[in-house]
């Protein structure tokens, strides 16, 4: 049970450190948006503006 409860945790931390491998840099706008990168558009990982905030 204690290597049953080991694993699920270290898959738990292994998830967590992979995702965050997507996040880009790049400033916000008083919007919580910006424009994609050239090289962004062609990975494909975005097309135009995005949020990554809520408008408040």
């Amino acid at each position: 049970m204690k290597k049953f409860v080991i694993m699920m945790m270290a898959l738990v931390v292994l998830l967590g450190i992979t995702s965050s491998a997507y996040a880009h840099s790049g400033r916000l706008d008083k919007n919580g948006g910006h424009n994609c990168s050239a090289k962004s558009k062609q990975k494909g990982l975005c097309t135009g503006y995005h949020y990554h905030k809520k408008k408040r």
